[in-house]
C-alpha cells in the first residue's frame, strides 16, 4: 500500500469515518455480480451476506452477539415489498420512455464504538437531592442526536422515577472526567453503561435506609417502579422515592455516585490487519425507490425503507428520528451534495454551492426497528446514529442503475451526472460564475446609502451621483463583493409609488419594489395571472422572497430568473424611468441576453404592466428544473399558455423557456 500527499484539504469522519465510501464500492459491487450471475440483489445477499458464525476479514468469528443481517434484510425487503416491485418497476420501465421506476438495496454490518484503535470508557454522576430530584451528569456530550433524553431514561428507569424529575447538565471537564469523544455512535452504549452503573450504587445507599421499613434484606426483593419503592412480595409495604431520598440526605447519605464504564477487551494486529475489531456489531439494510426523469436526467428520491438492529430502544422518538434524520443525509450525499475541490481550493464552501436537502426533497421513510438486545449494551441497546447515513447513497446508486439499465461508479447523481455523465463545477451561483477571473471579497466595505423620499428625488440621485438602486438586495449585495471601490447604494424598497399593485380593466401594474410574498398574497393576481404566481412560489425560500422583488429580478436578468418567462408570456411590457425621460418596452426585448439588458445608466424600472389575457379560461403550467425541490436555482424552466376555441382547437399558445 503506497500514500500520495496531495494538495486537497484534511478530511474528517462524514457521518461514519469510511464506511459510506466503502458501502457504496461493496453494495454496488453486489448488485453488479447478481446481475452478472443472473440472481435477485436479495439472493446474492443471502448467499454471501454474514450469519452467526461467521468469520470477518479480519478473523473475528461473529458468536458473541445475534448477527441479524439477514433478519434486518428480510424485514427491510417485507416491509418495501422489494421482490414483486422489483417485477412491477421491470415490467412498467419496458413500456415507458421518459420515466423510469428503480428501487434498489443495501446493507451493512458496523462495529460499536471506538473498537481497538483507541480507548473505550466513559463516566457518569447521578446525584439526588433531598426534595428526590435527580442530577446527571455525562462525561459523553449531547449535540443533539438525543443522547440527554436516553440517558435520562435509563436513570429513571433504574431509579423507577418520572423523566421530570431528571435535570441532565451538559458536562464539563471540572466537574466530570473526559468521556472520550461524540463519534462512532458511541454515546448510548458507553453513556448509558456509566449511568447505570451510577445509579445503581444510588439504589444500593438509599435501600440502606429504607429496607427495614420495607422489611426485606436484599435489594433484589424490592421493586422501584412510578415514583414507589415496594417490597416486591407485599406491595403494600412501600415508600415514595422523594420520601426515601429525604430520608437517606438526613441520614447523612452520600447521594451521589460516580460511575464509570470501560468497554469490553478486544485486541488488533496493525501490522497483519487481523484481530476482535470490535466487542459487538450491529446490523442494517436499506432499500430505496426512485424515479427517473431520463430526459432532464432528474432523479426523485420516492421512498426509503431502513431496518436497523439496535438491540434494544430506549427512545423511540429518538431512535426513529436518527433514521429520519441519517437517511435524508445519506439521500442528499447519494443525489446532490457535491464536493467540489479545485486546485486544492474548496470551491464549495457553503449552502449556496454545497446544496443539502430540503424538506420538500424528502418523502416517505419508513423506520423498521428490530431488536436483538445486546449483552454488553444498557438495557440491550447498541447504536443507531451513523448506521442510517451510510447505506442510502449506495442503495439510491442501485435503484438508479435498475431504472437507468447502466452502472453508475459516481456519485452525488445530480441532473448534470446523469444527463452529461459528469457534474458541472460551481453549480449555484451563476452571477458569479459570469464574472469569472474577478476577484470576491468576502466583507463589504465602503459602502454609501441613501434613502430617496420619492421616485422623482431617487431619479435626480441616479442622474446626477450615479447611485445604483437597492431594494431587497439578494442580488446586489453579492454583485458588490466583486468590488474593492466605494460603492453608493439607493435604497428604493420604501419609494410608495414602487410599492404598489394596481389593477384596470386592461390588467395590472406592479411596483418594481413589490416582493415576491405581497405577489404570493395577492389574491387577484391569483385569480387573473396563476402562471405567474405559481413560477414565484418557487423562487428561492420564504425568507428570500420576503426580501426579494420583481423588479431586481427582471433587471439582474439572470437566467435562472423564475418570475421572467411567465412575464414574457402573459406580454408583460416595462415602464422605465430616467429624469428626463419615460419609456416603455417588452420584457422580451428588455432582456438582451444573461445579465444584459437594455436598461441605459440613468434609468430606473419602476412598474411592470401586465396586460389581461384576450380570454378567459387560459390553461397553464409552469416546469422548473433544478437539484432540488426548494431554495433551488433554477437550471431550465418553461411557462406555458394555452387557450382553446369553442371547438375545441388550439387559438393561442405560447411558450416561454427560461
Amino acid at each position: 500500500i503506497k500514500g500520495v500527499y496531495t494538495n486537497k484539504p484534511y478530511t474528517a469522519a462524514f457521518r461514519g469515518f469510511g464506511s459510506p465510501q466503502i458501502i457504496f464500492a461493496q453494495e454496488s459491487l453486489m448488485d453488479e455480480i447478481a446481475q452478472i450471475c443472473g440472481i435477485s440483489p436479495i439472493e446474492i445477499r443471502k448467499i454471501n451476506g454474514y450469519k452467526q458464525g461467521s468469520i470477518t476479514a479480519s478473523g473475528q468469528v461473529l458468536d458473541q452477539h445475534k448477527v441479524s443481517l439477514q433478519q434486518v434484510m428480510q424485514k427491510a425487503a417485507h416491509k418495501a415489498n422489494f421482490t414483486p416491485k422489483y417485477k412491477q418497476f421491470q415490467a412498467k420501465n419496458k413500456k415507458t420512455s421518459r420515466y423510469k421506476l428503480g428501487i434498489g438495496l443495501a446493507c451493512s454490518f458496523r462495529g460499536c464504538s471506538l473498537g481497538a484503535e483507541g480507548t473505550d470508557a466513559s463516566s457518569a454522576i447521578v446525584s439526588v437531592q433531598a426534595d428526590g430530584s435527580v442530577i446527571l451528569l455525562s462525561g459523553v456530550t449531547e449535540n443533539g442526536q438525543g443522547l440527554r433524553t436516553t440517558l435520562s431514561q435509563i436513570a429513571a428507569e433504574i431509579l423507577g422515577i418520572d423523566l421530570n424529575q431528571i435535570t441532565f447538565l451538559q458536562p464539563q471537564t471540572s466537574t466530570i472526567n473526559d468521556g472520550g469523544p461524540t463519534v462512532a455512535s458511541r454515546g448510548t452504549i458507553v453513556g448509558g453503561n456509566a449511568t447505570i452503573k451510577a445509579a445503581n450504587e444510588i439504589k444500593k445507599r438509599i435501600f440502606s435506609v429504607i429496607k427495614d421499613e420495607l422489611k426485606v434484606h436484599k435489594l433484589e426483593q424490592t421493586v422501584w417502579q412510578n415514583g414507589n419503592i415496594f417490597n416486591k412480595q407485599d406491595k403494600k409495604l412501600s415508600i415514595n422515592f422523594n420520601q426515601a431520598a429525604e430520608k437517606a440526605y438526613f441520614a447523612g447519605i452520600n447521594l451521589s455516585a460516580y460511575g464509570w464504564f470501560k468497554a469490553p477487551e478486544v485486541s488488533w494486529e496493525e501490522e497483519t490487519g487481523q484481530g476482535i475489531a470490535y466487542f459487538t456489531y450491529v446490523y442494517g439494510c436499506q432499500i430505496v425507490e426512485v424515479k427517473l426523469d431520463t430526459f432532464t436526467g432528474k432523479i426523485s428520491v420516492e421512498k426509503i425503507t431502513a431496518a436497523h438492529d439496535v438491540g434494544k430502544v430506549i427512545n423511540r422518538l429518538g431512535a426513529e428520528g436518527q433514521v429520519y434524520g441519517g437517511t435524508t443525509q445519506g439521500m442528499g450525499y447519494g443525489v446532490m451534495e457535491d464536493f467540489d475541490v479545485q486546485r486544492g481550493i474548496v470551491k464549495s464552501d457553503n449552502v449556496d454551492q454545497y446544496l443539502i436537502p430540503t424538506i420538500k426533497d424528502i418523502k416517505e421513510i419508513q423506520p423498521v426497528l428490530v431488536e436483538n438486545p445486546d449483552k454488553y449494551g444498557p438495557f440491550g441497546a447498541k447504536s443507531i446514529g451513523e448506521p442510517t447515513l451510510e447505506l442510502t447513497a449506495a442503495a439510491t446508486n442501485n435503484a438508479y442503475c435498475m431504472a437507468s439499465g447502466q452502472r453508475s461508479y459516481r456519485i452525488p447523481l445530480t441532473l448534470e451526472q446523469v444527463k452529461l455523465g459528469k457534474n458541472l463545477k460551481k453549480p449555484v451561483r451563476q452571477s458569479e460564475a459570469s464574472h469569472s477571473g474577478k476577484k470576491l471579497h468576502p466583507r463589504l466595505s465602503n459602502i454609501k446609502t441613501i434613502t430617496p423620499v420619492n421616485l422623482a428625488e431617487a431619479l435626480r440621485l441616479i442622474h446626477k451621483q450615479k447611485f445604483q438602486p437597492l431594494a431587497g438586495g439578494t442580488d446586489v449585495i453579492v454583485q458588490a463583493r466583486k468590488s474593492n471601490k466605494t460603492i453608493k447604494l439607493m435604497h428604493i424598497s420604501k419609494i410608495e409609488e414602487l410599492e404598489k399593485i394596481e389593477f384596470s380593466e386592461t390588467g395590472c401594474k406592479i411596483g418594481a419594489a413589490v416582493t415576491f410574498s405581497q405577489i404570493l398574497e395577492n389574491k387577484k393576481l391569483q385569480k387573473h395571472f396563476p402562471l405567474l404566481i405559481k413560477a414565484c412560489s418557487l423562487i428561492g425560500s420564504t425568507q428570500i422572497r420576503n426580501r426579494a422583488t420583481i423588479g431586481g429580478n427582471i433587471v439582474n436578468a439572470a437566467p435562472c430568473a423564475d418570475s421572467v418567462p411567465p412575464l414574457i408570456a402573459y406580454g408583460a411590457k416595462l415602464k422605465l424611468q430616467s429624469a428626463q425621460n419615460t419609456r416603455e418596452m417588452l420584457l422580451a426585448d428588455f432582456i438582451k441576453g444573461s445579465y444584459n439588458t437594455q436598461l441605459l445608466p440613468d434609468e430606473l424600472l419602476t412598474h411592470i404592466i401586465v396586460p389581461k389575457l384576450p380570454h378567459p379560461g387560459y390553461f397553464y403550467s409552469y416546469f422548473q428544473l433544478g437539484r432540488r425541490q426548494a431554495v433551488n436555482i433554477t437550471r431550465m424552466s418553461v411557462s406555458v399558455l394555452v387557450h382553446l376555441n369553442e371547438s375545441g382547437i388550439v387559438d393561442d399558445c405560447r411558450v416561454v423557456d427560461g
